[in-house]
């Protein structure tokens, strides 16, 4: 009886760890989202969202997902709303510590770095889209700073899982650090992650060059509010001598649209469950009834159905001009995931110790019964392995519909408007941007490979510089004309 017991004990764990979590509730919002369908993945995340209520765990990875699923069904205010949410969660969680493998569940969803940076990248765009001067210097302010502050939070989270881990009770954690078990490699892809540097993102720093250029020196006043410390140079070193790089300049009499392109879609994290040797993870014989010590790890999945290549010509005249690589997310999100890993993997070995002192425990508690009866010594090996599955735990969780990249390129804007995007896989667009304005934005998505390019944005950013009788009072007016 006392074995039954125990058994129902294991199925509500499982049930309360691992049955009903987000990511079960939200795959048919996956999968409506892989095949292109964005009104589909609004409507079934929407469903999803139901029981997410103010504290759940998940609050603000549903309001991340909302807004990008919002913007790509052309929904702007939904976006934003969402968007805002978002912001309030960030502000109030940056720097949230590890899970505590010790609870049931896997905690409360505090965000990535690169989260949190895409998020205040497209409030920028917003913050410019609604000519709110304020915000697009707060957004850029913050996405200057950071990128320092979350490499020190990220080294504390290191130490403080290492030190856990070294002081966890028969853990040999140093030698199964040692053994060459566990490789970063197997979990993610290494030349991608090297790419850039840890926890970077080009696509703000590109951004702050496009405004500190556009509007720092106008009519001859120099508007030392846009002057965001951003150098060409830094991002050539990074980037390339890309095209669109050769062409950005502080100059003040070139009209200029800029067409940004986001397409396909990040990699996505899905557990991945090893076994080690019990003779390591011991140091010696493991003692008896322990069948297997299982580790479980997040590994990056990876996303090819995608348009890679996409033209863009200015009117009807001249040759298209290819569009070209502003930022791969694969790269970043690969970035971060390799300076994460030592905590990833000091967490997920001190979840392998409560599996593998839960299998001793069964083992202890039901040693004499199963000597007596085979159903209970098989009884018994289920819920060895019941139990050592709910209590290691992978964190699948991330911000599913974040782009593969983002590509961009400049071109004169065209005397007539008509700004022309094709993708290699046949699909059309045309723009109809302000011919008057010195600088238009466009921004478009393609999901995968052959949907439809939607556009997500189109403004005109017009600067003048308003004296109020101060020198350093000075207002930035920006005009939209769509």
């Amino acid at each position: 009886m006392k074995l039954f017991i125990h058994l129902s004990a294991v199925g509500t764990i499982c049930f309360l760890s691992s049955c009903a979590t987000y990511q079960r509730s939200t795959v048919e919002f996956r999968n409506s989202w892989d095949q292109g369908d964005t009104v589909g993945a609004l409507a079934n995340l929407e469903s999803a969202g139901k029981s997410i209520k103010p504290g759940h765990d998940e609050e603000l990875l549903w309001n991340l997902e909302m807004s990008s699923v919002a913007r790509a069904n052309q929904l702007p205010q939904l976006a934003e709303m969402h968007m805002n949410v978002a912001k309030e969660l960030v502000d109030q969680n940056f720097g949230g510590g590890l899970i505590d493998p010790q609870k049931k569940g896997l905690g409360e969803y505090v965000g990535k770095f690169h989260d949190r940076n895409l998020l205040e990248v497209y409030r920028a765009l917003q913050a410019l889209e609604r000519k709110d001067s304020t915000r697009v210097q707060s957004s850029f302010n913050e996405l200057r700073f950071k990128r320092e502050e979350a490499r020190e939070l990220n080294r504390k989270k290191i130490e403080d899982a290492e030190d856990k881990a070294s002081n966890t009770e028969n853990l040999k954690y140093q030698e199964v650090m040692d053994s060459g078990e566990i490789s970063v490699s197997d979990f993610v892809n290494t030349e991608l992650s090297n790419k850039y540097a840890e926890f970077y993102n080009p696509f703000g720093d590109y951004l702050r060059l496009v405004l500190q250029n556009r509007m720092y020196n106008v009519g001859g006043v120099r508007n030392t509010k846009f002057d965001f410390g951003v150098s060409k140079n830094n991002l050539t070193s990074v980037l390339g001598r890309k095209n669109f790089l050769v062409r950005e300049s502080p100059r003040r009499d070139d009209s200029a649209t800029y067409v940004f392109m986001e397409t396909g879609s990040a990699p996505y994290r899905q557990e991945k469950k090893i076994r080690l040797p019990l003779v390591l993870f011991y140091g010696g014989n493991p003692p008896g009834g322990v069948l297997y010590a299982p580790i479980a790890f997040p590994q990056l999945q990876y996303r090819d159905d995608y348009d890679s290549a996409f033209q863009v010509k200015s009117g009807g005249k001249g040759s298209p001009i290819r569009m070209e690589e502003l930022v791969d997310l694969d790269a970043v999100i690969s970035s971060e995931f390799k300076a994460d890993f030592p905590a990833e993997m000091a967490k997920a070995l001190v979840q392998t110790v409560l599996a593998v002192a839960s299998q001793a425990a069964i083992e202890a508690a039901t040693k004499e019964q199963q000597q007596d009866s085979v159903a209970v010594a098989l009884f018994a090996a289920v819920a060895k392995v019941a139990v050592a599955e709910s209590l290691t735990q992978a964190d699948e969780r991330s911000w599913y519909s974040v782009p593969k990249k983002v590509l961009v390129q400049k071109i004169p804007t065209p005397a007539d408007g008509i700004v022309s995007v094709s993708s290699q896989s046949g699909q059309n667009i045309k723009a109809k941007v302000n011919p008057n304005s010195h600088t238009n934005f466009v921004y478009l998505k393609s999901i995968r490979k052959g949907s439809p390019i939607k556009q997500l944005a189109n403004f005109s950013i017009d600067s003048a510089l308003a004296s109020h009788g101060n020198e350093d009072e000075r207002t930035l007016a920006l005009s939209q004309s769509f």
